[in-house]
């Protein structure tokens, strides 16, 4: 048995896949914890999965106001990027030390991208430890660049000259050392070497290997990727937080007709929604469908809606469950929401906000199984043709169900675990050859 720790910031999307992880380490028999957010504790503990708390000062966006506040800060196209990383910097000391105390005797760390301590700690503590990316955007390719939010036009440039991404990148990561110096302020404070590359892009990459949580039919692997880069899959997770009688009702509501129309935002757009419950549920009356809005803690967003016999509206419901019965599932596109309403077999309507949802977006458009609307131009007139469109069009759905099937077959988290055991299992015949062990 290995003691493994996982240190995790961001967005539900960002926690879930580590979970899924943290599940399946558990039931190998290794003993498993997660450090992260205080905001996330019960959600980690639920899964009867030891959480450490790791202060950072996301802990302080403790109400649903106060989160809202938050994302739509960091949702800005051109200054979101700054103002999460900076947020997250505002707070590395307590980050550090905390993962500090914990990391001792630990056999292996799993940190996510904004895990900005855990590379450093590692490499001065000699901990195995491996790097992750939840979606390709993150690796900025120059082979394959992604769709950048702020500039999505850049996309048009690269087939002219694919150089003029490479420069692109070496001013984004140099516009953005200053976000990051509170890092290396602690490293110079407490005697340590200096993170191994900027700590946004290539210093947070581990040599023992990167996981990228994605499929191989979703992004093809590039040359100027990590090295030890291995695509795992979606590690998908089943959670239910939904009261049973709301469950109930929304099933009564399922079987009483057509499938409905799925309008879901995750766990981070769904609180600045603005009127895209208004625009949704006003399209699927005119084109006389059924739907079922998914609308998070706040219901301000849906106040002015009337439910009936065509639309039902609930605050919570797992994806995994809901999915599978829509006919079509419209939503921002994030990682965690995509990965979900892939395996459903069912066309996609992204309607992205900002980050990587613009680059899973075309992602989804090359597939087949669905087409992309920015979210700034989502109105009744715009959605409702589109709408119509994936509706209609059966190739859609065809192309759905064939990458929902490899996707189903594709364990994600399994395939993960199988590295992390690698890692494991290399790093312990080392360590036995050194102390002399004999393993003939």
């Amino acid at each position: 048995m290995a003691r493994i720790l996982v240190t995790c910031f961001g967005s539900l999307g960002d926690l879930y896949p580590y979970v899924a992880l943290a599940k399946i380490l558990q039931s190998r028999g290794h003993d498993v914890a997660v450090g992260s957010s205080s905001i996330f504790q019960s959600q980690i503990e639920a899964e009867d999965i030891p959480f450490i708390h790791l202060r950072s000062s996301l802990d302080q966006y403790t109400t649903p106001m106060m989160v809202r506040e938050f994302l739509q800060r960091i949702f800005d196209p051109i200054k979101g990027g700054e103002i999460i990383i900076r947020e997250l910097m505002a707070g590395i000391e307590a980050t550090y030390s905390d993962t500090l105390k914990v990391v001792k005797g630990v056999d292996l760390v799993i940190s996510n991208p904004m895990a900005y301590c855990t590379p450093v700690i590692c490499r001065e503590m000699n901990i195995p430890w491996l790097s992750t990316a939840l979606a390709p955007m993150f690796f900025l390719s120059v082979c394959e660049p992604p769709i950048l939010s702020p500039a999505p036009w850049l996309r048009k440039v690269h087939g002219f000259s694919p150089l003029l991404y490479r420069w692109l990148f070496k001013l984004i990561k140099s516009a953005s050392k200053p976000w990051v110096k509170p890092l290396y302020k602690l490293c110079k404070d407490h005697q340590l070497p200096p993170p191994s590359g900027h700590p946004v892009f290539e210093g947070q990459y581990s040599p023992y290997g990167t996981l990228a949580m994605f499929p191989n039919c979703f992004a093809n692997a590039q040359d100027d990727w990590p090295v030890n880069t291995t695509m795992t899959g979606f590690p998908l997770l089943s959670t239910e937080i939904a009261e049973r009688e709301e469950l109930e009702k929304l099933q009564a509501f399922i079987d009483d007709g057509d499938a409905p129309i799925v309008f879901a935002l995750g766990s981070s757009a769904v609180n600045i929604a603005g009127d895209f419950y208004e625009v949704s549920a006003a399209a699927t009356r005119r084109l006389k469908q059924r739907a079922v809005l998914v609308y998070g803690q706040l219901d301000d967003q849906v106040k002015d809606i009337e439910s009936g016999n065509d639309l039902f509206i609930i605050n919570y419901v797992a994806y995994d469950k809901l999915f599978p019965q829509a006919r079509l599932i419209v939503h921002q596109g994030g990682i965690g929401t995509l990965a979900q309403s892939m395996a459903a077999l069912s066309p996609l309507l992204i309607v992205p906000f900002g980050f990587d949802q613009f680059d899973n977006g075309e992602r989804v458009e090359k597939l087949g199984i669905g087409k992309s609307l920015p979210r700034r131009d989502y109105s009744v007139e715009n959605v409702t043709p589109v709408i119509s469109e994936l509706l209609s069009q059966p190739h859609y759905r065809e192309c759905a169900e064939a990458t929902g099937k490899k996707i189903q077959a594709n364990d994600g988290a399994a395939n993960a675990c199988d590295i992390v055991q690698q890692v494991l299992d290399d790093q312990r015949f080392k360590q036995a050859i050194e102390r002399g062990g004999n393993h003939g």
